[in-house]
């Protein structure tokens, strides 16, 4: 029986038209393959590492296309990778983890070449597909342009996102679907932007991330959401997380505090701008009589604890554009 191994291999090599690559294996594999490869009754061969120098990043997609096998590892080597077609994780329970520098940050970076996204989770990816020690830089597409998540929950751990342009929704990142439960952990949002709303991240109604540990800072939007936005439903949890700015997330306070967080949720010299849309309006007002005669802090803008006529002045007082 041919080593499957070896066969997968030859065969992507061939795809590729001789593109320089190498396979790194894990000690003791080869040992355990021939083991497996005569003896059906286990699963599939040991776990495999493919390891990729700088260059066109077509070559990570072949390799989850043709190659890998649930539990493999591939790994980007420091440099610049390429990507002028998204990368498309197709559900593999893989890990797509870039070298590290001697402090551990990113050394390897997934760079759009123009007119993409740069990574893809639409096949129900769970906690074991993993993205980890990478920059995504310069995605340019409609939504989700470093990564767009539908009802799937990768795991992703030290990951900078910079420097992405989604002309919709979520620069750096778009997530979507009822389904979607991913995990961000130390990662990085720094000067994406978003031509409508979620400037870092996008939160889709009914998704429920996990952030923590990470950090927002310099991204930007057309409408609202500097650092992140949550449509309606949505139930992002952040623990440890801080966002530079004020106003950067929007709706304020519509996310799930676990604690130890830095996010200033208002200006202070825009309070009345309790939904951090840019300026105090008819809809902050109508916010603000909502809550008419609770002692809910946030509309208290007078400090006497009770929501009533002062607030209501004080927040004429700050109307128009915030500056």
């Amino acid at each position: 029986m041919p080593n499957r191994i070896g066969y997968r291999w030859n065969k992507f090599q061939g795809d590729l038209m001789n593109v320089r690559s190498r396979v790194i294996r894990r000690p003791f594999a080869l040992p355990l393959i021939g083991i497996l490869v005569s003896g059906s009754m286990l699963g599939r061969a040991a776990a495999e590492t493919f390891t990729l120098e700088p260059g066109p990043a077509f070559r990570i997609q072949a390799l989850i296309d043709e190659v890998v096998s649930d539990g493999d590892e591939i790994v980007l080597e420091a440099g610049d990778h390429l990507v002028e077609t998204v990368i498309d994780l197709r559900g593999r329970a893989i890990t797509l983890r870039g070298e590290s520098d001697r402090l551990g940050r990113p050394a390897a970076r997934l760079v759009g070449a123009g007119g993409t996204g740069i990574l893809s989770c639409r096949s129900g990816e769970t906690g074991s597909t993993r993205i980890e020690t990478l920059e995504v830089v310069g995605g340019d597409i409609d939504l989700g342009a470093g990564l767009l998540i539908v009802d799937s929950s990768p795991s992703l751990q030290g990951v900078r996102f910079i420097g992405n342009i989604a002309s919709v929704f979520g620069g750096g990142v778009g997530i979507f679907g009822s389904e979607s439960n991913p995990l961000f952990e130390n990662c990085d949002f720094i000067d994406n932007r978003a031509d409508l709303v979620g400037g870092g991240c996008l939160n889709g109604t009914d998704a429920s991330p996990i952030y923590r540990d990470c950090f927002w800072s310099g991204n930007t939007v057309g409408l609202y959401g500097r650092g992140m936005y949550n449509q309606v439903d949505a139930a992002p949890a952040l623990v440890g997380c801080e966002v530079a700015g004020c106003c950067d997330v929007v709706p304020p306070q519509s996310f799930i505090d676990e604690g130890e967080n830095l996010i200033d949720p208002y200006c202070g010299n825009c309070r009345a701008d309790f939904n951090c849309y840019g300026g105090v309006g008819s809809a902050d007002l109508g916010l603000l009589l909502g809550a008419w005669g609770s002692t809910d802090p946030v509309y208290d803008l007078d400090g006497d604890g009770v929501i009533g006529g002062s607030d209501i002045g004080a927040l004429v007082a700050q109307w128009g554009p915030c500056s």
